[in-house]
């Protein structure tokens, strides 16, 4: 491993810290698909050093109703832009390969995605969010 490689501390499927008598790190085209699912899982004005950073889910300060993604009209062209930003803003992402979301009728909204990275292609990967 490179001392420029992306790495993290490894978080496990329900996004806790994986930590036992020391802590776990990911590492390479592991740490980037974590730093994704991180990416999108952030809400737009939920880090105070940043507050343009995340997605616009709802509507709050510095995010207006109509950029909202959640609590109005599901708009797909609007989601696919929004998520397709906090991608590519991921450390190590190079391009997008797949990105898809839809709503289902339990009004969850999934988000689908692969990257291409210097170290390869991601699997595909999905988030199922609550709206």
């Amino acid at each position: 491993m490179l001392s420029t490689d992306p790495i993290d501390l490894l978080l496990d499927s329900s996004g806790d810290l994986v930590v036992d008598t020391d802590a776990h790190f990911a590492s390479g085209i592991a740490a980037i698909a974590q730093g994704i699912r991180i990416a999108l899982q952030m809400f737009k004005g939920e880090w105070f050093l940043d507050l343009d950073e995340g997605v616009p889910y709802l509507e709050r300060s510095g995010v207006a109703a109509d950029q909202a993604l959640i609590g109005q009209k599901f708009n797909e062209a609007r989601a696919l832009s929004e998520f397709r930003k906090a991608i590519l803003r991921a450390p190590g992402v190079n391009s997008i390969v797949t990105l898809k979301v839809a709503l289902d009728a339990a009004r969850l909204m999934r988000v689908t995605w692969a990257v291409r990275t210097t170290f390869g292609d991601t699997p595909p990967d999905t988030l199922v969010l609550g709206v």
